[in-house]
C-alpha cells in the first residue's frame, strides 16, 4: 500500500509481526507531508531494496517472478503552489525515474493533486473516463510527466460509477474529485487489469482507498538455510584400483558395525561409513571450471 501524508519526522523502516512500514517524511517536526509503503509481512522477504527521497517522493523495488516492480509514492504540491514548486518536484521524478532498472515495471502513484480532463486531447498519455471535462494546471503537469517518461495514467481507462472515480470528497461539500491516480510504463499498461475507489475502508481520512489490481507475480523469496553438501568426484570410481580400495574400506568399516544396536545407530554408522570412505577414498570434486578440456594450448 503506498501512502502519503504519513506526517512522521524522518525516513526509515519498521518491521512489526503481521507488516512492515516505510516512511520517507521531512527532516523537521512539521506534521506536514510524509509518503512511504506499507507492507504485508508475506510480501515484506520480496523487498530488493527502497530510497527514501523526501517528505513527498518514497520508492520501493519488489522481486517478480517474470520481471521486477519500482513502485513510487507520490504527493505532488497542490493547486495553489507556485510553478517553481510543481517543477522542482517533478525534475526529482524525472531524475528518480532515470536511475530505475531498464526492464522493471515502473508504477508511479499517490496524491498528483490532479484533474485529468476526459474532452483533452491527451489519449495517449490517458483514457476517457474521468470525473473532469478538463485538466487543471496539475493535470497538465501530470499529463506532460507521462509523456516524457513513456508512462500511461491507468487510473483514466475503466468505466465505473462515478462514485467510484471519486478519490478525495471536498471538505464542507458532499462532492468529489479525482485527483489521486496510477501511472504505469506504456510496455505494462495491460499487467493492470482495475483503478477504482473504495469508499468502505474507514482510514480517517478525506481520501478514499485506491484499489489497483496488477496481474504481475511477485516472487516468494525462500528463506529456508540450505546446508552445504560435498560433491563427490566420482570420476575417480571409474579407475579400477580407486574403485577395489573404496569397496575393500567400505566393507571393513561396515563389518566393524556392532549387531546389538537399534535400527537408527545402526543408520547413522552406516552412513557416517559410507561418508568416511568416500572422503578418505574418492574425495570431494574441486572447483576447477573448465579444466578437463580448456588448457593454455
Amino acid at each position: 500500500m503506498a501512502i502519503q501524508e504519513i506526517r512522521w519526522q524522518g525516513q526509515g523502516k519498521i518491521d512489526k509481526k503481521d507488516f512492515s512500514i516505510i516512511y520517507s517524511g521531512p527532516n523537521n517536526k512539521t506534521g506536514q507531508l510524509g509518503t512511504g509503503f506499507m507492507i504485508n509481512k508475506t510480501v515484506r522477504d520480496s523487498i530488493l531494496d527502497y530510497k527514501t527521497v523526501n517528505d513527498r517522493i518514497c520508492k520501493i523495488r519488489l522481486k517478480g517472478k517474470f520481471r521486477n516492480i519500482t513502485i513510487i509514492s507520490t504527493h505532488a504540491p497542490t493547486e495553489e503552489k507556485s510553478d517553481e514548486d510543481k517543477e522542482v518536484f517533478y525534475d526529482v521524478l524525472d531524475n528518480l525515474l532515470a536511475k530505475i532498472q531498464r526492464y522493471d515495471i515502473v508504477l508511479v502513484m499517490g496524491d498528483f493533486n490532479a484533474k485529468i480532463g476526459s474532452k483533452e486531447s491527451q489519449d495517449t498519455v490517458a483514457g476517457p473516463f474521468t470525473l473532469h471535462d478538463f485538466n487543471n494546471s496539475n493535470g497538465d503537469y501530470l499529463a506532460e510527466f507521462a509523456s516524457r517518461n513513456k508512462l500511461f495514467i491507468r487510473s483514466t481507462s475503466f468505466q465505473h460509477k462515478k462514485i467510484h472515480l471519486g478519490t478525495w470528497k471536498i471538505p464542507g461539500r458532499n462532492e468529489v474529485n479525482q485527483i489521486d491516480h496510477v501511472l504505469i510504463t506504456k510496455r505494462h499498461a495491460s499487467s493492470i487489469i482495475d483503478v477504482r475507489s473504495c469508499r468502505g475502508p474507514n482510514c480517517d481520512s478525506d481520501h478514499y482507498l485506491v484499489r489497483t489490481i496488477l496481474r504481475e507475480k511477485i516472487s516468494t523469496v525462500q528463506t529456508l538455510k540450505r546446508t552445504k553438501r560435498p560433491k563427490w568426484d566420482i570420476d575417480n570410481l571409474k579407475k579400477d584400483n580407486i574403485l577395489h580400495n573404496y569397496q575393500g574400506t567400505l566393507r571393513g568399516k561396515l563389518e566393524d558395525i556392532p549387531n546389538t544396536t537399534t535400527v537408527e545407530e545402526k543408520w547413522e554408522r552406516t552412513k557416517q561409513a559410507i561418508l568416511d570412505t568416500a572422503h578418505e577414498i574418492v574425495k570431494e570434486k574441486t572447483k576447477d571450471r573448465n579444466s578437463s578440456w580448456f588448457d593454455n594450448d
